[in-house]
């Protein structure tokens, strides 16, 4: 059996479990992640096609559980209802889960196995994959035992996947499959460098919290700075007019339209990676921040749809 996974669905695994696990977090306050496929078999049955991930919840953390447990809110259900609807209508179906042991092993433990088996029975190819986001960053896996030295790994994607021996038997075995391909790169090494990238991005720019606010204070910040160099760039201007330096006004607006363009450039780049984070929200938060966020950072492209505007008039002055 193998199971195929495209580019867009591995990083989605990534982009949901970095969010609530990285460097920026405390450890303690580390959250795992949970999430669902979509796909169907191959032609001849024998291999799994994942064609799309949904990121539903997160772990909330209650003083009274001894061990960490995941509640499932209303809305997760419906999220689930309407994505398996989607896959329906699509000849798709729901083909297992995902779900994220930040900062330790990558394993099944007992509720893992109880709720695989419940996808297995639906579905026989059914797979849960168990991600560690400290597994891709690091290249390292965490001892099985307190003491023990942490494994070196070599082009390892953060995760393993796993199936039930027998989904009829919660005591079933559980076995890896290790016959999987993600599709869009080259090279196992390709893969491990973009996903750390990936990561360390979402690390910086996809909030566990407050994401609109996050990114209107991100946007003013950056038209902050942009009208500072606009305003710088005049006031330097005007000093060279009046100590009769004309001369190099030329070349100083043209040094100063560079870094204000690459000043551009550098927060564009950020723009639009904030834009691609908003697929990986959890299914019950698009409909609520996608527009609010969108109204943000509309605010930046329309300030820079009149850059060049500003530029010509500020020329024009000397």
């Amino acid at each position: 059996m193998t199971v195929i996974i495209p580019k867009k669905a591995y990083l989605t695994i990534v982009a949901a479990s970095v969010r609530f696990a990285n460097p920026k977090i405390p450890f303690d306050d580390w959250l795992e992640i949970y999430g669902i496929f979509t796909g169907k078999s191959s032609k001849n049955g024998k291999d799994l096609i994942i064609t799309e991930a949904y990121n539903i919840t997160h772990q909330v953390k209650r003083e009274e559980d001894i061990i960490d447990k995941v509640y499932w809110s209303d809305e997760d259900y419906i999220s689930f209802s309407m994505i398996d609807d989607d896959a329906f209508s699509r000849g798709e179906y729901t083909v297992g889960w995902y779900h994220s042991h930040p900062g330790h092993r990558v394993m099944m433990t007992s509720l893992d196995i109880r709720t695989t088996a419940t996808y297995q029975q639906y579905n026989p190819l059914a797979v849960s994959l168990v991600f560690n986001p400290q597994r891709l960053t690091r290249q390292i896996e965490v001892p099985a035992r307190k003491g023990d030295p942490e494994l070196r790994l070599d082009c390892d994607p953060g995760f393993k996947i796993f199936r039930l021996g027998n989904p009829e038997d919660v005591d079933s075995n559980y076995h890896e499959v290790y016959d999987y391909k993600i599709d869009g790169f080259e090279s196992e090494e390709q893969l491990v460098e973009y996903a750390k990238k990936f990561a360390i991005e979402i690390t910086d720019l996809f909030p566990k919290d407050n994401v609109v606010e996050s990114y209107n204070n991100y946007v003013n910040d950056k038209l902050r700075q942009l009208n500072s160099l606009l305003m710088g760039t005049e006031d330097y201007l005007k000093s060279l007019a009046r100590k009769d330096e004309k001369s190099r006004i030329p070349e100083v607006l043209e040094n100063q339209k560079k870094e204000i363009n690459k000043f551009v450039a550098e927060t564009y780049v950020k723009i639009e990676n904030m834009k691609e984070f908003l697929d990986y929200l959890e299914y019950k938060e698009k409909d609520v921040i996608i527009p609010k966020v969108k109204d943000v950072l509309s605010n930046w492209d329309e300030n820079i749809a009149n850059l060049d505007k500003k530029l010509d008039e500020l020329s024009k002055k000397f």
